[in-house]
Parts: structure tokens; sequence; C-alpha cells
């Protein structure tokens, strides 16, 4: 055998208790790859990983940080109250209302502009053009996240100036 048939064929992968070979090992393969990639990003992940996954890729704290960062800071208790609900979900955004809702996801628009874009976390934070003055105020921290990454943003940089940003975006 020759070119994409060899390769096809030494490819396998155990899968289940079943071990597939050649094409459907491969196709095994790219749908486990794509069933991880819309996991881990709350856009796309399947509706019962939503929350999860929404804290586990914009908000849960990396390696890197040593715990109790928020906790430490000065923060007045609306800043404070800001920053926990963006990170546990419990703010009023479309995201979080239309879900006890029972509304599609992607019915779930934005309140504050006329974008059509769902409106969650990353969206209020980083897209949405009601809270672009805010952004524009607090233009250091968008530096950090380029391209636009809600953790980076989150974690990147001055914790006390990310929870005013958080406030100031939740109004």
């Amino acid at each position: 055998m020759h070119g994409w048939a060899a390769g096809a064929a030494a490819v396998s992968l155990q899968q289940g208790g079943l071990l597939l070979h050649g094409w459907a090992a491969g196709a095994a393969a790219v749908s486990l790859q794509q069933q991880e990639s819309v996991r881990m990003n709350p856009r796309t992940a399947l509706s019962g990983d939503v929350k999860r996954t929404t804290y586990a890729s914009w908000f849960s704290r990396p390696g890197w940080v040593q715990r109790g960062v928020f906790w430490h800071l000065e923060l007045s208790v609306p800043q404070l109250r800001a920053v926990q609900r963006l990170r546990l979900g419990l703010h009023l955004l479309p995201v979080e209302t239309g879900r006890l809702a029972k509304i599609d996801r992607q019915d779930r628009c934005c309140r504050f502009c006329d974008s059509g874009a769902v409106g969650d976390e990353k969206h209020l934070l980083m897209e949405c053009t009601a809270t672009g003055v805010v952004r524009q105020r607090f233009s250091c921290l968008s530096d950090l996240a380029v391209p636009p990454c809600m953790r980076q943003l989150v974690w990147g940089g001055d914790r006390m100036m990310v929870a005013e940003f958080m406030s100031a975006c939740l109004g």
C-alpha cells in the first residue's frame, strides 16, 4: 500500500472496548478531537456541559496564580460580588436567565446591544457595544487578551483593575 491508504491502515484506535483500524480509526480520532474542542468552548459545548465548561475555560484559576487572589484585595462589596457572580454564573445575563427559562441558547440574545449575539460573560466583557466605553476606560486590560481570551483577561493582569472592570460592566 502507498500514500493515504498505508497511513490509514497504520492508524488504529481503541474505543469503548473495540479496536478500530484504518479509516474507521482515523474518523473516530477526528471525531474525538472535535468533541473535545466543542466541550472546551462554552459557546459550542453540549448543553449539559455549558456551565462547567464556562467556569473551566473562562474563569477557573490557572495553576500559576496563587490561591485567594481576589479575596486578599481591598474590594468593595459590589466589586467582589461582580467578580463572584461572573465567575460562578450567578448573574442576570441572558445566557443564565434563558437557561433557567429553558430558552434555546442561540435565542438568549444580549439585551444591552442589538448585535443578536448570545448574552454571555465573554460577550459582555469583550464584545458588547454597550460596554465598549467601559472597555476603553480599562483599555490596558485588553492588551492582555490579544487575541481575545477570557482566561487571560481575568487572570493575566492587575486583579484590582479586573474586579473594577467586571463591576463596571455588570453595572
